[in-house]
């Protein structure tokens, strides 16, 4: 396994972790290592919110940190050195992200406008009117958008 491939595994695992505790923070609904998560939003004021995006963004940048510098291959002039097949690879992962990450903000605006429109909702305890939702949603985009690279960048190092 090439360190790439590594830095993509452990970046997936800190993801996920970084989904989970996202979950934690704006949902309720199943108790889990004493936790409760689910699909039903809990309401927060817009200070608790901002709280949260800080504490997720810092979350993100300590362990992106710390897993880049432990795989990170330095060759002599100190930068990763990555070949055809990585730029490749990861070319294709972005694409990927940019196509997960199209399709759920269009099912977003989907969402809003047919609730807003018509009183349809895909899922009723996630009202996207509101604050929470709103943010919510959006977090939930760009965290799924770097797990779905993630996947993509282990899918094509398996399939190369």
């Amino acid at each position: 396994m090439s360190r790439t491939e590594r830095y993509a595994w452990l970046s997936l695992l800190a993801w996920i972790a970084i989904l989970f505790f996202l979950l934690v923070r704006f949902t309720t609904g199943i108790e889990l290592l004493g936790h409760s998560f689910g699909f039903t939003i809990v309401e927060q004021s817009a200070g608790k919110l901002f709280g949260t995006y800080v504490s997720l963004t810092i979350a993100v940048i300590v362990f992106e940190s710390i897993i880049a510098s432990v795989t990170a291959t330095v060759g002599r002039n100190g930068s990763v050195e990555k070949d055809e097949r990585d730029h490749a690879i990861e070319a294709r992962a972005n694409l990927a992200s940019y196509w997960f990450t199209a399709a759920s903000l269009n099912i977003i605006v989907i969402q809003v406008l047919a609730s807003a429109a018509y009183g349809i909702t895909l899922l009723k305890d996630i009202n996207l009117v509101t604050p929470t939702g709103v943010v919510l949603a959006l977090l939930l985009v760009l965290v799924g958008a770097e797990i779905v690279k993630r996947i993509a960048l282990i899918w094509n190092y398996r399939a190369a």
